[in-house]
């Protein structure tokens, strides 16, 4: 073989081994692979479990104001002070069961209005209002369906309508 003036030779000798040289360990066999799909599946559940918390806290948010307005309208019911509760009435449904008639039927069945707990298993909100559904749990242990819909009126949240009892 010739060589060409001024370009690298072509033929170097291997390097003599040193006392300090290590060579580097041989690959690994088998299993690397176990490790990749490992991360990749513990990425996507940690990935799904962050985006399905941020729903639940984005839904737990958005319906904070009408479940606060339910509880309220339910504590004002129980106390006795109907007028209180009845500001919790929308205008539709201040027309449909105005302060009087509200005050007669929340009185002959006061103890529909004795809640210890809500739970609100069903919520949703969007551009024409709320609607909360679950359970209320009353005084006396019994524990009945609940429904509320609420719509925003000159800002605040109102009752549209409310279920209690099946």
């Amino acid at each position: 073989m010739t060589e060409v003036p001024g370009s690298p030779p072509t033929n170097y000798p291997a390097p003599p081994p040193s006392a300090d040289y290590q060579a580097p360990p041989p690959p690994r066999k088998g299993g690397g692979w176990i490790k990749w799909v490992a991360l990749g599946c513990f990425g996507l559940l940690l990935l799904a479990g962050l985006m399905g918390g941020g729903i639940w806290w984005g839904v737990m948010k958005a319906t904070e104001g009408p479940e606060t307005v339910a509880k309220e309208f339910l504590a004002a019911a129980a106390a006795g002070d109907y007028e209180k509760a009845h500001d919790y009435f929308s205008a539709p449904l201040k027309e449909v069961q105005p302060l009087e008639q509200f005050r007669d039927i929340a009185s002959a069945q006061s103890s529909l209005f004795a809640v210890t707990d809500t739970t609100f298993n069903n919520r949703s909100v969007n551009t024409s209002g709320a609607e909360l559904e679950g359970t209320v749990t009353l005084e006396s242990g019994t524990k009945l369906p609940a429904t509320f819909k609420l719509v925003k009126e000159n800002g605040d949240w109102k009752l549209l309508a409310y279920h209690l009892g099946s």
